[in-house]
């Protein structure tokens, strides 16, 4: 499947000037984070993947307020003068405002009928096809229909392929299809699976207690 940073049919790219300001301030702030560092590497000390960072910097998606605190976390450590702290602490909290007035924003093409800045779980915009209906627990940005056959595809796979193909798909797939394909394999008894799958979907930054939320309404 497309990665998330390849949906073009969503409300993404008629990103609100609030979503913009958001991205381009957090542009400018995203230096002072592990300078001289790759993005790569500021990442993994956020424990983010770099495809999500990447959304957050071009403003696919939007991170949890948490993650603000973070980021000035990280900044502050590498700073030693009084007023550098100061002046660098005050920039990273005008960083919450932008990002709670992007989360109330609804995109251009839509007007007053967009559900796009809809949240759930931690917050994240939907990245949704306008007005789509979501059905019972899936995210409006799932773009494959689940595959019912994955336990017995899984089961002629060595325990190293098995594992990695899960590694694959929980990187890979929406919170959305991670919760339903999490229910499939619950439904088939291979708990360890779904633990694989679900651990590699966090590492890549799926909201974790977004999938739990889907597994639930699915049960």
């Amino acid at each position: 499947m497309p990665s998330l940073g390849s949906i073009s049919t969503t409300c993404a790219p008629e990103a609100t000037e609030e979503v913009q300001a958001f991205a381009n301030a957090l542009k400018v702030l995203i230096h002072h984070v592990r300078p001289g560092h790759t993005m790569a590497e500021k990442a993994k000390a956020l424990h983010v993947s770099p495809p999500l960072l990447s959304h957050w910097l071009n403003g696919r998606r939007l991170p949890r307020s948490a993650t603000i605190g973070e980021l000035s976390g990280l900044a502050l450590g590498g700073v030693t003068g009084n007023r550098d702290i100061a002046a660098l602490t005050h920039e990273f909290a005008a960083l919450e405002p932008l990002l709670q007035a992007a989360r109330r924003s609804v995109c251009r093409r839509c007007a007053n009928g967009c559900t796009c800045s809809e949240t759930e779980g931690g917050g994240y915009r939907r990245n949704s096809y306008c007005n789509a209906p979501a059905d019972k627990g899936y995210r409006r940005n799932s773009t494959t229909p689940p595959n019912p056959d994955l336990p017995a595809n899984l089961t002629t796979m060595t325990e190293a392929d098995r594992k990695t193909h899960l590694q694959d798909l929980g990187s890979a797939l929406s919170e959305g299809d991670v919760g339903v394909y999490a229910d499939i394999l619950a439904r088939a008894g291979m708990k360890t699976e779904m633990e694989v799958l679900l651990r590699s979907a966090e590492s890549a930054g799926r909201d974790s207690m977004e999938i739990a939320i889907i597994l639930g309404r699915l049960r």
